[in-house]
């Protein structure tokens, strides 16, 4: 079995942009003055932070994502899937009916689900693709805060994906804590994002960013990839 999803290595062509900017260095004799050069590098640096957050959370989504379009693809049988999982595309379309005006609609529509989502709690019947939806679940993953990414993840049957992962880079001879590194680089771009100008990382910060992304994401890659292989027991070896 592969280690890598699909979505892993998307992440890791989508950082060529953040070293494209990081190689992009105030030499230019456009720019005479050493203010300015500085300036330049702050504002590049600061993108390229905003830029890394964003793709690690496409990246995460689109892990997501990925576990709902493989069991669509095979369509294993309910009980093979974590029913947190199926507990939330059942309540999403509740929720929807709920939000209807009294009338034929609604009780076309309750009709619906009752013949629809019943075989996503009859633990024999195949998952119908029709009834779930890959945007429903990526839609959990809110941020890169850590309890977000527990509460996402903890749907397709992941217990705690931060610490999984951590144990994943210790074994691998990393000695971080990815819940208190994942802290600080996204309140650094929260702070950028709003505004304040303080905040100023670095070429060698951004590198070492980087690089723990790359190894957080190809961790979550790997879990991810067994919790598809646990729920798809029909499906084709990587």
């Amino acid at each position: 079995m592969s280690a890598n999803i699909a979505a892993y290595k998307d992440f890791v062509s989508s950082t060529d942009e953040i070293n494209h900017l990081l190689a992009a260095r105030p030499s230019s004799p456009l720019i005479p003055r050493a203010d300015e050069a500085v300036r330049l590098e702050n504002a590049v640096h600061r993108a390229s932070l905003v830029l890394l957050v964003a793709h690690f959370e496409g990246f995460a989504k689109a892990a997501l994502r990925e576990y709902v379009d493989e069991i669509c693809a095979v369509r294993p049988p309910a009980r093979k899937v974590p029913p947190a999982l199926l507990e939330l595309f059942t309540r999403e379309r509740i929720q929807e009916i709920a939000s209807l005006s009294p009338g034929e609609e609604r009780v076309n529509r309750t009709r619906r689900l009752f013949s629809g989502f019943s075989g996503l709690w009859d633990e024999e019947r195949s998952i119908d693709p029709r009834v779930i939806s890959s945007k429903i679940l990526a839609r959990q993953m809110t941020s890169l805060r850590p309890n977000v990414l527990r509460e996402a993840f903890s749907l397709i049957g992941i217990s705690d994906i931060i610490n999984e992962a951590t144990e994943a880079l210790r074994v691998n001879g990393f000695s971080i804590r990815v819940d208190v590194k994942l802290e600080e680089i996204v309140d650094k771009r929260n702070l950028i994002a709003h505004g304040d100008y303080s905040v100023k990382p670095t070429s060698a910060e951004l590198q070492g960013y980087v690089e723990f992304f790359m190894s957080v994401g190809g961790a979550f890659s790997e879990i991810v990839a067994k919790a598809i292989d646990g729920a798809c027991t029909l499906r084709p070896s990587r």
